[in-house]
Formats: structure tokens, sequence, C-alpha cells
């Protein structure tokens, strides 16, 4: 081979590299879906491509102080690979939102008391608020909790039976915690070992949410997301959420598209009989018949 035909095959093998380079870049899965949103103050959301290295998550609260990573994927859950990041997000103790069925929801792993103290911060909450916990299927609920109450009477509701048909819906119910449930989840702060008596639990109808808590070994614990000056029934924008937790270490942001809902149906099966907390988006016929406690 002569030097010449050499120096043309090393020139072309240069080039075709180059291009291919280029090629793969633009379709990089860690440079599609993964977006930072500005600040409300911007009329338009400008996304720009993000390189595997920015996207990264390193270390628990890495995004702190600045705005947090924006994932947008279909509502059916079609291009859940984009969310691969958010679970590893998830594992290292990363906060953020996540649509559920209802109100978009603030997550974080259970077990992480680090990411809990983080939730409880961002939402500005009382060390002793209690949260509910965003559950993969009916066994997590018989884990973190003692179950549905038993039928005991001829004519009364059997709780089990309507809940494995109602779910994954739009309920939260209130069950009597177990002691699997982390003390965490009682107060985050004190680190005392005082048992919580009860656990709100969901098992949401969301396809999106369902595809991240599939590749969780554990619950997430969650609370609503919200936006102040919107009413009750809208899903507020993303770029909205960034205003509204930016700069407090939210990490991630979620979104499916805005849309229309309203909160979960409250039921507490800790007492007697079921009782109705809040109306919701489910049924409450189908568990209690009497006025809810509270709107």
């Amino acid at each position: 081979m002569t030097r010449c035909h050499k120096t043309f095959q090393s020139s072309s093998l240069a080039s075709t590299k180059k291009h291919c380079g280029r090629h793969l870049k633009a379709q990089s899965p860690a440079s599609f879906g993964h977006r930072r949103l500005p600040r409300r103050s911007e009329l338009s959301v400008q996304a720009f491509a993000k390189s595997a290295k920015r996207v990264k998550y390193s270390q628990p609260g890495g995004q702190t102080g600045g705005e947090p990573l924006f994932i947008q994927v279909e509502p059916d859950g079609a291009d859940a690979w984009r969310l691969d990041i958010v679970v590893e997000g998830l594992k290292a103790g990363n906060v953020g939102i996540l649509p559920t069925d209802t109100y978009p929801a603030l997550v974080c792993d259970i077990d992480n008391r680090k990411a809990v103290e983080k939730l409880y911060t961002i939402k500005g909450l009382s060390p002793k608020k209690q949260l509910s916990i965003l559950c993969r299927h009916l066994q997590d609920i018989s884990t973190y909790t003692k179950g549905f109450p038993a039928s005991n009477r001829p004519g009364q509701i059997d709780t089990f039976r309507v809940a494995r048909q109602v779910l994954p819906g739009p309920y939260t119910f209130i069950l009597t915690a177990s002691k699997q449930l982390p003390k965490q989840c009682t107060d985050y702060q004190s680190g005392k070992s005082k048992q919580r008596k009860s656990v709100g639990v969901r098992i949401p109808d969301d396809a999106v949410l369902q595809a991240v808590l599939s590749q969780l070994d554990r619950p997430l614990l969650c609370t609503s997301a919200h936006v102040e000056e919107l009413e009750q029934l809208e899903i507020p924008e993303a770029a909205m959420f960034v205003d509204q937790y930016a700069g407090q270490g939210l990490d991630f942001i979620v979104d499916t598209g805005q849309r229309v809902a309203e909160g979960s149906t409250v039921i507490d099966m800790t007492g007697p009989e079921p009782s109705l907390v809040r109306l919701g988006k489910g049924d409450p016929s189908l568990f209690a018949e009497e006025e809810p406690a509270y709107a």
C-alpha cells in the first residue's frame, strides 16, 4: 500500500469518526428529554440539551441551590426509559416531583433519613407532620401497615375486597401502621422510637409513577406538591413548580403535561367503621356513607 493511499485512508477514517460522533451525540438519551426550566418570569420555556456529566446524580442533594432537572415524558409511560435517571436519583437520596392520578407528589426514599428531612424542609412542614406513602402494590400496604380491617359482622363492608377492586386508584387509606414503618416517618428530627399509630397509603393509577415505583424496592414517602395561587383543580405548569421550589433543594420534576385533577378521597380505617375524611376523586360510598370531617 502506498504512502499516499495510507494518508487517504487515515483522513477518511477520521472524517467518518467525526461524523458518527456528531450523530451519536445528537441521539444520546442523556441529551433528550432531560431539561432545566427557566423562571416563570420568562414567557417561553426553552429547553437545552444536557451532557451525561451534567445530568448525572453524583450524590444526594446534588442539585441543591440550583434549578431542578426537568424531564418530560408521555402520560402513558411509553418513553419510560427517560425515568432511569429519576430512579437513580431517588436511590441516592434526591427529592422531586412525580405525577399521580390526583395532584403531583413531592417524593423521596422512605428509608433515607436525610432525604426525608430534605423533603420536609422543601415543603416547609413541621417535623411531626405525618405524610403518606406511595406503594407499588398491596404487598407494600401489608408490610408497612397492619392491613385493612376485617369484616366482623353480617352486612359490614369487606374493605380489603373493595380495595382490591378500586386499586390502583384515587384513594388514600389511613391504616394502622406496622413496626416496619421507618422511624423517620414519625418525626425525623427527634430520633425517638415512638411508634406511629397510623399512616396514609396510596397506589395511584398513573403509568409514569408506576414505572418509577416498579424499579424501586420500597415505597416512596410523599406529600402533595402545591402552588398557592392556583385553584385547587388545576395542576400547575412545571415552570411554576420551579418558581415555587427551586433554591430549596428540589432535584427533579417529571412532567407529563398540564391537566386538570382533584385530590384523592381519604378514608380512615383505624376506627370501628370506615369514615370519610376528605371527599375527592374516588367514590367514597364504596367504603363510607357519612359526611367528610373536612373538605
